[in-house]
């Protein structure tokens, strides 16, 4: 800090006149210390900001020095000791301070000690800057920037530290969130997850805020269990229910983590290598880490030429797509009650790929809109054929969040049922239960259009997310799919609680009017046990595989 000369005896100012105009003609925190009585003038803001117990407060620098966080609250200390001892009489320190909002936010603190003739201490006065008024923070989250993350790593090498390691996290999904309300809840959102989070790093690790929905941990000297273990910390946060403003949300995270001296030994070559496991986290179904291997990169360029492919068959006329059909049956008796309508693509550029592969790059390139528009309108023509044979058939469709949100998609439901002549109560739309947990409030509008024309929804995959209970009391869904998951282990006796579990799913359902259908079943002794627990219907390989039109009207069209 530079020191200036003092005012010209021959320049009279009133004092606090003076004051006021400093105060007045700034956004930072002015403070003003009498160290021989220990009491402090500090500006309206700065009382304010930090709940401070008013403009005149006895004992500042203690009671600054605990709002401090733990990991900076050292550095500031030891400025204000080489203050005291006589080392020096300039105060210039970044730290982290705890706010009213109780939001840590990053501060240059610098500040002019005076002393009297003997050299004893009287004044300390000077300006607490926010550092994002700097450039250095993002406003939104109160998090070093990006740009911050490249200059402190940069600096770390520079010393010749060659470990660490990096965390790179991805929010799930955020435009559901943006989409409960607005954008300037969705910035909320941001705020508080990156306020808790900051409280879960280790203590010389620090976070930083990346581009949208995406944050970086650096932690200097840590180990990958290191980086696994603080993965786990913010997986067990995100994993649960959350609550501003009286809006509720859930908001899963995606991780992925690269290794300094490891995986790179420069800061471009860290940051690649922790977007190639990043992406693979989001690949294999989002919410989990995913430490970087050089296989992952291979894994990427197939990733987009498998993009690519898919994007020309769309543009080819839907080239290699098709659709079959899985049979489920009524419980009671084993008849033939409905059919789901399933994608499949096939191309000779590629090899065999299944639709947990193909549809998530469908989803994130937007061909899902296209292709799920195909399948729609395939579902409801085979839909009208066997409607005819069987007057009671059901269709079930599986829809993406990504149609779903379109504009033109309850129109688009109802062109179909036009164009084809076919009453609504023979169509079930099925969404995986992730949807409904976290985009109850976005969808409950399309939902309600969709039921005003008498079409029905399922919640597929029940119990693989985050749902309770009691949640299925609050939904918009007329039919539950019960997930495999628990179907494979209900005779297992070491996992007595998954047929418990599924006991009370249907129980549940069928007192609110909710129709159950139980998926996964693949031998006899599973349906044995299902048809005993009163489920409507069920569906899996000891049924029927999925089957192509042809195949399924062969086998059932005469029975």
């Amino acid at each position: 800090m530079e020191l200036h000369e003092g005012i010209p005896d021959s320049f009279h100012i009133d004092t606090d006149a003076f004051y006021n105009a400093i105060v007045n003609s700034t956004e930072d925190y002015i403070y003003i210390v009498d160290i021989t009585k220990d009491i402090s003038l500090v500006s309206e803001n700065m009382a304010r900001d930090f709940d401070l117990p008013g403009r005149l407060v006895p004992g500042l620098i203690p009671l600054w020095g605990e709002l401090i966080h733990e990991k900076d609250r050292q550095r500031y200390y030891d400025s204000i000791d080489e203050m005291m001892a006589g080392y020096t009489d300039i105060h210039n320190v970044e730290y982290q301070i705890l706010n009213k909002k109780n939001e840590y936010i990053w501060v240059c603190c610098r500040g002019l000690l005076t002393r009297d003739e003997s050299g004893a201490p009287t004044m300390f006065a000077g300006v607490v800057t926010p550092v994002g008024s700097k450039g250095k923070m993002d406003r939104t989250t109160g998090l070093f920037t990006q740009e911050e993350c490249k200059n402190h790593i940069e600096a770390y090498l520079n010393l010749g530290n060659t470990s660490g390691g990096f965390l790179l996290l991805g929010i799930d999904d955020f435009k559901r969130i943006n989409n409960l309300k607005n954008h300037t809840f969705g910035d909320t959102v941001l705020r508080k997850i990156a306020q808790d989070i900051q409280h879960m790093i280790p203590h010389k690790a620090e976070i930083f805020r990346f581009d949208g929905d995406e944050g970086a941990v650096f932690s200097p000297g840590a180990t990958l269990e290191d980086m696994y273990d603080l993965y786990s910390k913010i997986h067990l946060y995100a994993n649960k229910e959350h609550e501003i403003d009286g809006i509720s949300y859930y908001c899963t995270i995606s991780g992925g983590v690269a290794m300094l001296g490891t995986d790179a030994d420069n800061y471009l070559d860290l940051i690649k290598c922790a977007m190639s496991a990043l992406e693979a986290s989001k690949k294999k179904g989002k919410n989990m880490c995913t430490a970087f291997t050089p296989a992952l990169l291979q894994s990427n360029l197939y990733i987009m030429e498998l993009t690519n492919e898919l994007q020309r068959c769309v543009m080819n006329g839907m080239e290699g797509f098709s659709v079959v059909y899985q049979p489920f049956v009524k419980t009671d008796g084993l008849c033939l009650k409905g059919a789901e309508a399933l994608l499949r693509w096939s191309s000779p550029a590629v090899k065999k790929v299944g639709p947990a592969e193909f549809i998530p790059l469908l989803e994130s390139s937007g061909t899902i809109v296209p292709v799920g528009k195909w399948v729609l309108d395939k579902a409801f023509c085979t839909c009208k054929k066997w409607v005819a044979r069987w007057p009671d058939f059901v269709m079930n469709i599986n829809v993406s969040y990504v149609q779903i949100i379109e504009k033109d998609f309850v129109p688009y439901i109802e062109e179909l049922l036009k164009k084809y002549d076919l009453p609504a109560r023979h169509i079930v739309l099925e969404m995986t239960e992730s949807y409904f947990v976290t985009d109850m409030p976005a969808l409950k509008t399309t939902f309600q259009r969709l039921r005003d024309i008498d079409i029905c929804i399922a919640m597929d995959d029940f119990g693989t997310g985050y749902s309770s209970l009691g949640m299925l009391s609050q939904t918009l869904a007329d039919i539950v799919k019960i997930d495999r998951m628990f179907i494979s282990l209900i005779n297992d006796k070491e996992h007595f609680f998954n047929r418990s579990f599924i006991q009370a799913v249907i129980n549940l359902c069928h007192s609110i009017g909710i129709s159950v259908c139980v998926e996964g079943v693949e031998c006899a002794d599973e349906l044995d046990t299902v048809q005993n627990m009163s489920a409507d219907s069920i569906q899996g390989y000891y049924i029927s595989k999925p089957v192509s039109q042809d195949e399924f009207e062969e086998k059932y069209w005469d029975s």
